[in-house]
């Protein structure tokens, strides 16, 4: 029986409640918790509470009343909008409010757009992102399940989505029907291009028989997923092809985890790694993956020369861009780094795994910039330190404590990890003195920060309403 590894997770788009995918910023949840408190001061002074008389209302009070009244006539305008806007409209809204992280508001354009149209293939793919994205699993699976019944081969996105709420046999026949519907989409662009050519050639030279183009000839789906790439360019079809390569490392992550069992499963685990790498070779996700699978077979030198070849793809542009050396419109100003926070941890794993500790530290500074609440980015900042030895304990230290700082704010859901960092601190023991006032906080500063950019937020919205 081959066993299937347990240190990485690969290519996971929809991560569960509360993970690293959906976190948001420490501004905002300490944002959260000063509203929470400004909210318990003002319902002591307002009136209905018996605080004090409307005669003597303080100014924290009326402006209270102010914001509630602006809400509510926010709140007001904002109805007979949605009877205003076209389905494609409110769907559009719905991805904006999805991309902000105001699911609530989000709810109210996709429920609106299913009202209208329950079957309208869209509005049931908008609605089931925003199910994975808050949770709620199940209403995704239905969301996702009758898209597929309206239209079995037609769209992919549909069924790499649901195959990750699958598991076992079902999920790899999603992914292998995504992937279908991927390569018979690339097919059909490019035959639409080709033939797009020959015929602009052949009107330039005799005109044409009839006003149909190729594409219109393409099913909708495969027409739907064309626009949403770049026309009649290379890199729309460089995103079809990623998204292939990406498919293929999933089905090979089945063949270590759910389907380990299977006959022939490490056969079938090296035969999708390597149509990953064929597919696109630009991948560093598909390299990743290749030095997981040789750390399973106890290869240690072959995994590390794939993790370093995956490394080169995407860590020296990655660092360009972070120190501002990189040329202007060479990356995506939003999505700077092709690979997602929980893979680039699984590379930092692996590149301990192979005591490339330098390019690890490279790596976890860089997702600690991008994101300082992750439990796990700090304990293996500690862990590749305590593993060089007694020289490196004090930073173990140091970053073992602040890992436990973190769970504190943001609690991690891997008990194995918190129980092994518990064990660390215990043998390494306190911070000194000098630790604790590196890693002492004014609070008082952060509470000012906090408070301005609360009266900030605040100004913002009384001038949205004036």
């Amino acid at each position: 029986m081959w066993m299937g590894i347990h240190i990485v997770q690969y290519s996971k788009v929809y991560i569960r409640p509360g993970s690293i995918v959906g976190h948001r910023p420490r501004s905002r949840i300490l944002r959260g918790l000063l509203r929470q408190n400004q909210n318990k001061a003002e319902d002591s002074t307002d009136p209905r509470a018996g605080g004090c008389s409307p005669g003597t209302m303080g100014k924290n009070a009326i402006n209270t009343q102010k914001k509630k009244l602006a809400k509510a006539q926010k709140k007001k305008a904002a109805k007979p909008s949605l009877e205003t806007l076209s389905t494609e409209e409110l769907l559009a809204k719905a991805q904006e409010y999805i991309d902000c992280f105001q699911y609530e508001n989000a709810q109210k354009y996709c429920q609106e757009a299913l009202k209208r149209e329950p079957d309208y293939i869209p509005a049931l793919e908008t609605s089931a992102t925003l199910c994975l994205e808050t949770g709620n699993l199940d209403g995704a699976k239905h969301c996702l399940g009758r898209a597929i019944t309206l239209q079995p081969d037609e769209g992919y996105s549909k069924y790499l989505s649901m195959a990750q709420l699958m598991e076992g046999n079902e999920s790899l026949q999603c992914y292998q029907k995504g992937i279908e519907i991927l390569a018979e989409t690339i097919a059909l662009a490019q035959k639409s291009a080709d033939n797009k050519s020959k015929d602009t050639n052949d009107a330039e030279n005799m005109g044409t028989e009839n006003g149909t183009t190729n594409e219109e000839m393409l099913p909708d789906g495969a027409k739907a997923e064309l626009d949403e790439q770049p026309e009649d360019s290379k890199e729309g079809k460089a995103a079809l092809i990623r998204k292939i390569s990406t498919a293929c490392c999933s089905v090979a992550e089945l063949y270590m985890t759910d389907l380990c069992d299977e006959e022939e499963a490490e056969n079938q685990c090296l035969a999708y790694i390597n149509k990953a790498i064929e597919t696109d070779p630009s991948n560093p996700e598909a390299f990743q993956f290749m030095a997981s699978y040789q750390l399973v077979r106890q290869q240690p030198d072959e995994a590390r020369t794939f993790i370093k070849k995956s490394i080169d793809l995407w860590l020296p542009k990655y660092k360009e861009i972070h120190e501002g050396t990189a040329e202007a419109g060479s990356f995506d100003p939003i999505d700077v780094c092709p690979l997602s926070y929980p893979t680039r941890l699984s590379a930092a794993r692996t590149l301990i795994e192979v005591q490339e500790y330098d390019i690890a530290v490279e790596v976890l500074e860089g997702l600690s910039e991008e994101d300082d609440e992750i439990v796990d980015t700090w304990y293996l900042l500690g862990w590749l330190n305590y593993l060089q030895g007694e020289d490196h304990k004090d930073s173990a230290r140091l970053y073992f404590h602040r890992a436990k700082q973190v769970h504190v704010i943001a609690p991690s859901e891997d008990n194995q990890l918190i129980e092994h960092l518990e064990e660390l601190i215990q043998e390494l023991g306190p911070l000194s003195e000098e630790d604790l006032e590196e890693e002492a906080v004014d609070e008082e500063d952060v509470e000012n920060e906090l408070q301005r950019e609360s009266d900030e937020e605040s100004n913002e919205e009384e001038m949205d309403t004036s």
